[in-house]
């Protein structure tokens, strides 16, 4: 099998890919997790989990799940999902070098034939001419993702999360790993755009779910009652005023890096981000916190300031 193109071997229903490494970043991880490990295990024949540096009452739940059979790395400190994700990749190469990688969050669950329906699609495009950068989910939960547009039958993603990402090992050793200075929020988004700037493509893999939370939602109210459009409530995502700074700083990072190269992609996430914004702002419990966190990311974005949020701010934040 050449490393350069690697031809998976899709394992049958119920048989587990030995040429496929799961990496789980974990923070302060659920006891749930040891879990969907075990039901990886359907999947994949390796698994990499990293704690990103979880306080000391998480032993026993990494204790856990090494005893469901996954590899455990623990971070020093608490570093972000991109080093996470690279710790979890480096530890997988230097034990297994498989010949692909799924990413996973600790809140991610894939369903029982994703591998195999992953490494099809991955297959089927390549015998068919493309040069694929990585499979991703078509689904979370049962949500299909949005998407760009088709080649025949073959979807390419628009701005896929992470989690279920499926790469091949000649990808990373393409383009390298995940980017680390983003810390969190966009590190998906930038490889996303990244591998497409070498002309691979992002394709959606062929009935590819995951059972994943889809974060805290809370309803929109005004003066105490809810707010209602088209007999509707209105709901959103709430975010801490240190997440919407990463939000905020990264996704204007990525703006400035790609509005030349790739102009509708760009265009299209800042509406996404812009409707998000919007009720974030009108209706979030400490909104004064939250602009002084949005303007500093985009303060920062400007000055090229990256990494992990300054201690100073972050307190002041809290």
């Amino acid at each position: 099998m050449s490393p350069n193109n690697p031809t998976p071997n899709s394992p049958t229903p119920n048989q587990p890919s030995p040429g496929v490494a799961a990496v789980i970043a974990a923070y302060r991880p659920d006891p749930s997790l040891a879990g969907t490990v075990r039901a990886l295990r359907e999947q994949v024949q390796h698994i990499v989990v990293v704690d990103d540096g979880s306080p000391e009452g998480s032993a026993s739940v990494l204790a856990a799940l090494a005893d469901a059979g996954a590899t455990v790395v623990r971070q020093p400190e608490n570093s972000g999902i991109a080093a996470a994700l690279n710790a979890g990749v480096a530890e997988a190469r230097a034990r297994w070098n498989p010949d692909f990688f799924l990413t996973l969050d600790q809140d991610s669950r894939p369903a029982g034939d994703y591998v195999r329906r992953g490494l099809d699609t991955y297959a089927s495009a390549t015998a068919a001419g493309l040069g694929v950068g990585f499979v991703t989910a078509s689904s979370y939960s049962g949500h299909p993702i949005p998407v760009m547009h088709a080649e025949g039958r073959f979807v390419h993603a628009f701005d896929p999360m992470q989690s279920g990402f499926l790469i091949p090992r000649s990808t990373l050793d393409r383009l390298g790993p995940f980017e680390e200075d983003l810390f969190i929020d966009g590190v998906d988004s930038e490889f996303t755009m990244r591998t497409r700037t070498a002309g691979l493509a992002v394709l959606v893999g062929d009935g590819c779910d995951i059972a994943h939370d889809l974060g805290r939602r809370e309803p929109g109210r005004l003066f105490g009652r809810p707010v209602r459009v088209l007999g509707r409530e209105i709901s959103y995502n709430y975010h801490s005023p240190s997440r919407v700074y990463y939000i905020c700083r990264n996704g204007t990072v990525l703006t400035l890096r790609y509005l030349r190269r790739s102009p509708g992609w760009v265009f299209r996430r800042l509406v996404e981000e812009l409707k998000a914004h919007i009720l974030r702002f009108t209706f979030s419990p400490g909104r004064s916190k939250l602009l002084r966190a949005a303007a500093a990311g985009f303060r920062d974005a400007l000055r090229g300031s990256t990494g992990r949020i300054p201690a100073e701010l972050e307190q002041r934040l809290r």
